[in-house]
């Protein structure tokens, strides 16, 4: 980490408020480095109370006369200060790397959040990490420019669940076997449901499969004793 978006990204993806980021400027600092942190190779948040930095570093014209060493009253007001525009800087920073689709995908997940998709699709996406967030929010904004496909929903899903296989009945277009090779729990089957609800046509008709595969003929690694399903 050398630059302070870093600090915010971080904090990000440590589910740690911004609010809760102190910035304060460095005694003591490298004239090539933007953070003054004691290890520059973690790749964790800094827990002290105050993160120093070097403000000189690409903020020159903007702090050079409030840190003038002639200058040395109200201390207090000026760390303050110096924290308010630094958090104002760190949020420029990370906005000038947003194109078009990122500020949709803001706005898909208030949406979602605020129940305009329904309150099961509100509850299940918080189940996503933020990559998975990242994978189904992307998959959404596609569904909205070219409608559900299921190749949609298998490039959706294989990306969430790694392990997972689709299959097609070929008797019946509208029967689809859905392998997850997971173990079934609470946040799996709130990240399912969301995949399902969202990018699958209400006619189709699913048959849901954990870590036990059904049986085909022919795969033998689909006929295990004691590993497999059977389906009617």
């Amino acid at each position: 980490m050398n630059y302070i978006y870093d600090i915010f990204i971080k904090a990000i993806e440590e589910n740690i408020s911004i609010e809760k980021i102190k910035f304060k400027q460095a005694e003591i600092y490298s004239p090539y480095m933007e953070l003054s942190i004691s290890n520059i190779n973690s790749n964790r948040l800094p827990q002290d109370e105050y993160i120093e930095i070097n403000a000189f570093y690409r903020f020159q014209e903007i702090f050079q006369e409030l840190f003038n060493i002639n200058f040395k009253e109200n201390t207090e007001l000026k760390n303050v200060l110096f924290d308010i525009l630094i958090h104002y800087l760190c949020e420029l920073d990370l906005k000038q790397g947003l194109n078009k689709n990122e500020f949709y995908k803001k706005f898909l997940f208030e949406d979602i959040i605020n129940n305009v998709y329904g309150e099961e699709l509100a509850k299940n996406i918080v189940y996503f990490n933020k990559e998975e967030k990242d994978i189904f929010l992307n998959s959404f904004i596609t569904l909205y420019k070219t409608g559900t496909s299921l190749q949609l929903f298998n490039k959706t899903l294989s990306k969430i669940f790694r392990d997972s296989t689709v299959y097609l009945n070929k008797e019946n277009p509208k029967d689809l076997y859905i392998y997850l090779g997971k173990y079934k729990d609470e946040v799996l089957k709130g990240k399912i449901n969301a995949i399902i609800d969202t990018f699958l046509p209400i006619s189709m008709k699913i048959h849901l499969f954990w870590d036990k595969h059904f049986g085909i003929l022919g795969s033998d690694n689909t006929m295990k004793i004691n590993d497999i399903v059977m389906i009617e």
